[in-house]
């Protein structure tokens, strides 16, 4: 019965994901339906974008969580660790979907820095990919994205990214993986105001826009909205700064299927 529900749950999800393609890397990113790819704020976008660990200014550290549309068996996790060393910066993601039955982990290391007076960012990341069914044999594969950011102006950035450059295959299927190409920018209305666009085309499914917009109210409460055209999603947040912690809330709702509440937590003591 657990195994046909499974079945189930991910016959009507295939037409919004595949495997390894989530709504949102955590609660921040979720309130801003993934459209902070060119971000000058985001620590934890360098899953989303390489060059974006150059945001880290000493340490980062960050934990994510959430059911997909509630549903037990299609539980996220996600940790996140950054730091920076002179003109290095290094992170590490770890990813984990599903349940006991079927399960998808994803290990990415990061590596990027900054030229041009840090004007230009660009950075690359290795993903290794594993899915675990039970009674069958582990199934892995690597992956490398590439991405850059640069800074047009001090209120306009524009960034790239091309995921899975060397297209590797699940089970000897390419099209089981993202494979995309991606442009963002970020403009910055106002001091307290930003805003996040970024177009995106998978090689197996239509073009896509997802929008975003972060607002911080005060020095301890941020705002975010955003929307995503990919599977109908809007989106929207809160964000928490207590000292050196950062509490996300965030929920995005689908209008068949139904809402998605994500939880978040960051340490980062240069904020």
């Amino acid at each position: 019965m657990k195994l046909f529900s499974l079945i189930l749950c991910l016959a009507f999800l295939t037409p919004l994901y595949g495997a390894f393609d989530y709504p949102a890397i955590g609660a921040h990113s979720a309130a801003l339906a993934n459209s902070n790819l060119a971000s000058t704020l985001s620590q934890d976008g360098f899953i989303i974008n390489p060059a974006l660990s150059v945001n880290t200014k000493s340490i980062y550290g960050s934990l994510n969580y959430y059911r997909l549309f509630n549903l037990k068996s299609l539980a996220y996790s996600s940790g996140h660790f950054a730091f920076a060393f002179k003109s290095l910066h290094a992170a590490l993601g770890v990813q984990s979907f599903g349940g006991d039955l079927y399960r998808e982990s994803k290990i990415t290391i990061n590596s990027s820095r900054a030229f041009i007076d840090n004007k230009l960012a660009v950075g690359l990341s290795v993903n290794i990919y594993n899915i675990t069914v039970q009674n069958y044999d582990n199934i892995y594969s690597y992956g490398l994205d590439f991405g850059f950011r640069y800074a047009v102006s001090p209120k306009w950035s524009v960034a790239g990214v091309i995921e899975n450059i060397n297209q590797p295959k699940l089970n000897r299927y390419s099209e089981e993986l993202p494979n995309r190409i991606q442009l963002g920018f970020e403009y910055q209305i106002a001091p307290q105001l930003t805003s996040n666009l970024t177009l995106q085309k998978d090689a197996w499914f239509s073009p896509a826009v997802l929008f975003g917009i972060e607002y911080q109210i005060s020095n301890s409460l941020d705002i975010l909205s955003g929307f995503s055209s990919a599977a109908n999603l809007p989106s929207g947040g809160i964000g928490l700064n207590i000292f050196h912690a950062q509490i996300y809330y965030s929920v995005q709702h689908h209008f068949d299927l139904g809402p998605t509440h994500f939880v978040g937590i960051a340490y980062n003591p240069s904020k």
